[in-house]
């Protein structure tokens, strides 16, 4: 029995696609890890399961990240004197500097902490 081209290309394509989506951009995976504000007090960890934290002076805000696109992310945080909608933030990581635009156009930018 003879196996038609068509199918093996949307088959190769489906497969190609899973692995993609398995493993990550490499936004998602550069993320990971400490960064300090570079003219602040901030200092944020991200988490490869999606947990994040936010410290500024004595208070730690906890909550959860994803990604909308490679260059959107989710920040839905919560703490003791913070209660905020999710928010959407695009977001860009070059050379160990990450920089994320608040809704209020507040820019902020992070250092990959050591």
């Amino acid at each position: 029995m003879a196996v038609s081209a068509i199918p093996l290309r949307v088959l190769s394509a489906t497969l190609l696609t899973a692995l993609l989506w398995g493993c990550g951009t490499d936004t998602e995976e550069a993320i990971v890890g400490k960064w300090e504000e570079l003219e602040g007090p901030e200092v944020v960890e991200f988490d490869a399961d999606g947990n994040v934290v936010l410290r500024y002076e004595d208070m730690a805000i906890e909550g959860r990240y994803e990604f909308l696109a490679t260059d959107l992310i989710l920040l839905d945080l919560r703490g003791p004197r913070v209660r905020s909608d999710p928010i959407e933030a695009p977001m860009n990581i070059e050379d160990d500097v990450l920089t994320l635009t608040m809704p209020d156009g507040r820019v902020a930018t992070y250092g990959r902490a050591n």
